[in-house]
Parts: C-alpha cells; structure tokens; sequence
C-alpha cells in the first residue's frame, strides 16, 4: 500500500485554453498559478488542489458528464442564481448542457459543460448538512470544505461564490473492485454512499473522487488523471517497483515507466482510469 500524502493534482483536456480557461476562471473562482505552451495550471483560493488543464485541439474527444468535476456553494439560493448567471452568459462562453438545479443524493446542484466539452458542477449541500449527521458520514465530505468563507467582494456581480473546488468523478464497473483498489493498491480511504457509489479521498486533503457504477462509458487519454503524492522520491522509487512486481495482482490496467526526471509515473486502475503518483512537490 503506498504511503501517500494526499490527492494533490487533477488533470482535464479541453480543446483550447482560450475557451475552457475563462470558464473556469470567470464562472467558477479559479486563478491562473502557472502556465507553460498547452497546458495552464489553476487553482482555487480556498481549496489546496490543482487543475491542469491541457489542450487536446479539434480532435479533443467529446466528453462525458460522467467524468465531471465540481466547486461548493454555501447557500442553495446561490445555486438558482447560478444557473440564471449561466444562462444569461451562455452564448458569451459557450455553454452547453445548462441543466435545471435538481436533487441529488443530498446536493442541489447545477450542471454544464463548458466549451471544451468538460462537465462541472456547482453543488450545495445546505439542506443535507441541517442533519448533523452528514457532517461526518461518507468522510465528510458534505461539509464544508474551506475554514473561511470567500466575502462575496472576491467575486462580485454574479450572485454566488465557489467556496472550494471539492470533487473529481470517475466511472467503473464493479464498486467493490474499484474500492479495493483505492485502499489497498493506492492507500486512499473510500467511503461507501450507496450500493452503486464510494467516495475516495486521502484522510489529509478535503478533495475527493466520486466512483460510480455505469453500464457503458467511455475512456480517455492519461491527459484525465487524478495524482497521488508520496513523502519521498525514495517512496515513489519504492512504489513504482512494487507495482512492476505486483501490479496485475493488485489490478493495474496499464503500467507507465516514470517520467524522464523520475518524479512520477503513470498506472490505469481496473477500469483504465488514469492515475499519477508523484513525488512531493
């Protein structure tokens, strides 16, 4: 089992940053930390998790709102007037799919895609958390994930504020596969939400990845992966070992050589979703 630090990094494709990345930035709090030619590196204010977004071009596969990400809301009066934000801007950014807000195992939430045919969420759980017990079932992760709340100020005019980038999602076939190899293989914890769903998360960091049972979807380049970081270059020289040894055992779809500076490598899960695991930056 690797002894790792927490999920750190998240990666997406679009087809062009200029489209994809004022999304993320002007609907959704994000900020530009770094970029370098195909790539642009965000971050939100309140959450410690990255995005990288690459640009894949014309080809760029269409997407699946299964594989979606989300941000949090506080009150779920904000997610009404997102939605009335997103339709009114629709055109001006190239939204698609603007779903009506709607129930959904605890969050009212709004969904869309955004021009590089990537699905989010923004998601509230204002109702679920007036049960006491949800702050602490599934992990927690229906709490609040930031300690302070952004003042409307950081961003105006829009009627609501992402308070933290919560969540990544993914599609399997088996969930008790799927969490015995999050555990066991990648040393995460998971926590079960219903028959057909666990949530996966490190026990340090609030981010987490939501696992559901589909009959059919589809899968992409390692350009969507989530990554896993370790203490040590020693630890990750030690992990990738054991998975050259162990892998198909432990159910590694696919096992990448590390990168040429060796700080991280590659694996598919029994899925064939994409996972990094990396040394500490």
């Amino acid at each position: 089992m690797l002894r790792s630090i927490g999920l750190t990094h998240t990666h997406m494709e679009c087809r062009y940053l200029k489209e994809t990345v004022p999304v993320l930035t002007d609907l959704l709090a994000f900020e530009k930390v770094g970029e370098r030619p195909g790539e642009a590196t965000l971050k939100h204010p309140n959450t410690e998790w990255q995005l990288t977004v690459h640009e894949g071009g014309p080809a760029a596969p269409a997407k699946q709102m299964h594989n979606h990400w989300g941000v949090r809301v506080a009150t779920t009066q904000e997610i009404d007037a997102a939605y009335e934000y997103l339709m009114a801007r629709k055109k001006e950014y190239g939204l698609e799919q603007i779903g009506k807000p709607s129930y959904s195992h605890g969050s009212y939430s709004v969904y869309f895609l955004e021009p590089g045919t990537n699905g989010w969420e923004i998601e509230c759980y204002a109702d679920a958390l007036r049960k006491d017990v949800w702050k602490t079932r599934a992990g927690g992760v229906r709490a609040p994930h930031w300690d302070q709340p952004l003042a409307p100020e950081r961003f105006p005019g829009r009627g609501y504020v992402p308070q933290g980038f919560t969540h990544g999602t993914l599609a399997c076939s088996d969930v008790k596969i799927s969490a015995d190899f999050y555990s066991k293989a990648l040393g995460l914890e998971v926590h079960q939400a219903n028959d057909h769903v666990v949530y996966v998360k490190h026990p340090k960091t609030k981010c987490y990845v939501v696992c559901a049972v589909r009959k059919e979807w589809k899968n992409f380049s390692p350009n969507f992966r989530f990554t896993v970081a370790l203490e040590s270059q020693q630890a990750l020289d030690e992990a990738y070992r054991w998975f050259a040894a162990s892998g198909k055992e432990l159910g590694v779809a696919e096992l990448r050589e590390p990168r040429s500076d060796g700080a991280s490598f590659l694996l598919a899960d029994p899925d064939r979703n994409w996972w990094e695991i990396a040394s500490p930056n």
